[in-house]
């Protein structure tokens, strides 16, 4: 899996301190992937007015995923409690996770469907 390669030969602390480093990495990349994807596919309003949606559902879908694993006060009651910060680094970790999944979903719009699909008349074939 992409996601443990990543981190294959950091500490722990070195994981949380450069998860938002490589979170900005995939994020500069999931852009460039879907600026391909919408070029490729630049002729088909409706694919590109669904494919917009489908872009806005799913950063709704992980901004509120954030914010149900870290709630409002996580932070705070964590620097309270131990000292020191780390909400920011545990969301990058998470927001790394979930982007790592979400390229892989991207890319199939470029590279094809998964291999039980092929035969499916769909974008992610075409």
């Amino acid at each position: 899996m992409a996601f443990a390669s990543i981190y294959g030969c950091q500490t722990t602390g070195e994981k949380t301190t450069n998860s938002c480093t490589q979170f900005d990495k995939m994020d500069a990349q999931m852009l460039a992937i879907i600026d391909a994807i919408n070029a490729k596919n630049s002729d088909d309003d409706k694919f590109i007015t669904a494919f917009s949606m489908e872009q806005v559902y799913w950063i709704q879908y992980r901004d509120r995923r954030l914010h149900a694993i870290y709630p409002e006060n996580w932070d705070h009651h964590y620097r309270v409690a131990y000292g020191k910060e780390l909400f920011n680094s545990c969301k990058c970790q998470e927001l790394l996770r979930l982007s790592i999944n979400r390229m892989e979903e991207l890319k199939m719009y470029l590279d094809g469907g998964p291999e039980d699909q092929q035969n499916c008349p769909s974008k992610l074939n075409s």
